[in-house]
């Protein structure tokens, strides 16, 4: 549900205007004055700002300005209110960084064209720099995994040769071999990252989930700084679940996102914390299917954000993009499965991934 925040000092053109919107599935907020609208703004995130360009407190301006000079604010479209039918509230609405403007007397379905064309123009140009982005790592991880493939095959070939003409009961053949699955293991994994941004059809294979999480986990840890690495983190999997059918990368890829969300929430406390990863099976639309809780004891998820945590370009952080949780549960998706959140009774939070049985 898409969230609208108005700001205007009359009661009864806040009042059409919340009828519209809500009558619309639009979620509706409101201030009277300027100098709250910056801080209602962080606080609801709306998708899209109704600013009256005449306001006792401040010009509407003025409150435009400042949104734009807002770094948490500065991508919320701007939809500006004018009363005159001239272009004098027009252009100086638009120079003020205002995205589109209306009149207040405009009809309910203008007002209504303005506000959704304001949400997709986001999206679209927001999922266009996400591509960019994207390719642009994508040639850089390619250059590196290429650069580490050589020497690797090296390793690899030399160990072969090795294995060749030592005899299988000595104590060389027992280095050998680990050697050799070494290199098999960074094979794999190397093929894992290059999945995560390659555009192409999925690699789906039929695997089983535990030794899946065990290596993401693995390379999460690794990852992090030292001083990160006071965080608790446990796979549990005492059940035997039934095997996936899912591209192993892509779904690492979407487990080293949430395990990072869940590192970052903890990072907010400045105690600690613990991460849990565990497996089950559940069934979603009489299907029976395997599930992997990624859970945190951290802040949680302010409940107003509970439905929107996976929109496109949400964000609640100064420094986030709100594109990792929407390429998670688009990932997911892709793999036939659901993402979904939740808060836990006791503190923190749990993301849910579930994905069906494979056949």
């Amino acid at each position: 549900m898409s969230a609208v925040l108005i700001v205007d000092d009359n009661a009864a053109d806040r009042a059409l205007l919340r009828t519209i919107l809500g009558r619309a599935g639009y979620s509706v907020f409101e201030v009277a004055k300027g100098q709250d609208a910056i801080q209602q703004a962080r606080v609801v995130r709306p998708h899209v700002i109704i600013l009256d360009v005449n306001l006792p407190d401040l010009s509407g301006l003025d409150v435009c300005r400042a949104i734009r000079a807002d770094r948490e604010l500065s991508t919320i479209p701007v939809l500006m209110l004018t009363v005159r039918h001239d272009d004098t509230d027009v252009v100086a609405g638009l120079e003020a960084g205002a995205d589109d403007y209306v009149a207040k007397d405009a009809d309910g379905a203008i007002i209504l064209g303005r506000v959704r064309r304001l949400i997709e123009f986001r999206q679209m140009s927001g999922l266009a720099m996400l591509n960019q982005q994207l390719a642009q790592i994508g040639r850089l991880l390619t250059g590196i995994v290429h650069e580490i493939r050589g020497p690797l095959a090296v390793i690899r070939g030399h160990a072969e040769l090795l294995r060749l003409k030592t005899a299988t009961d000595t104590e060389e053949a027992q280095w050998i071999e680990s050697i050799l699955r070494s290199t098999r293991l960074l094979q794999m994994r190397l093929d894992h990252l290059m999945a995560t941004v390659r555009n192409r059809s999925a690699d789906v294979q039929v695997i089983d989930l535990p030794p899946l999480l065990r290596e993401a986990v693995d390379l999460f840890v690794k990852g992090l700084p030292p001083g990160d690495r006071q965080t608790q983190l446990e796979v549990i999997s005492k059940m035997p679940v039934p095997k996936v059918r899912v591209d192993p990368g892509r779904l690492i890829q979407v487990l080293l996102n949430l395990l990072g969300n869940a590192q970052e929430a903890l990072a907010r406390t400045n105690r600690g914390g613990r991460i849990l990863v565990r497996t089950g099976t559940a069934r979603s639309q009489d299907r029976p299917g395997v599930t992997v809780d990624v859970c945190d004891d951290g802040p949680g998820i302010p409940e107003m954000f509970l439905d929107r945590v996976f929109e496109p370009f949400f964000t609640t952080r100064p420094e986030g993009t709100g594109y990792g949780l929407y390429l998670a549960s688009e990932i997911v998706k892709e793999q036939g499965g659901q993402l979904s959140a939740r808060n836990n009774p006791d503190g923190g939070a749990t993301f849910t991934i579930w994905l069906p049985e494979a056949p």
